[in-house]
């Protein structure tokens, strides 16, 4: 599990803000994800997800972490919020991603 750290602490890029809308990501929940969402390093970002048997006892249940739930928000190396997504298998998805961007060449030959 992750330091709390509000989401006011990250710059936010143009894509995020226009993702968030779109989606309709809500700020409360952003905040909860970032606060107390499980850090995973897969191609080249940083994936932030809820994960329920990470949480606190007492939040489990709670109405926020049905909420965020599947959510998937993604951080660049300088901490800023670049995108975020929705997946219901959203922990396996993660872990199913390269752990590194492929290079120029490996996407030519690919």
């Amino acid at each position: 599990m992750c330091c709390p750290v509000p989401s006011r602490a990250f710059s936010l890029t143009r894509h995020f803000i226009e993702r968030r809308s779109r989606r309709q990501l809500r700020d409360d929940v952003l905040d909860f994800i970032l606060e107390f969402g499980a850090r995973a390093r897969a191609s080249g970002m940083t994936h932030v997800t809820v994960l329920e048997r990470d949480l606190p006892a007492a939040l489990r249940s709670s109405s926020m972490a049905r909420q965020a739930r599947g959510w998937i928000v993604l951080l660049s190396d300088e901490e800023r919020l670049v995108t975020c997504y929705r997946r219901g298998d959203a922990s396996r998805f993660i872990r199913r991603k390269p752990k590194r961007r492929m290079s120029a060449e490996q996407v030519q030959r690919a």
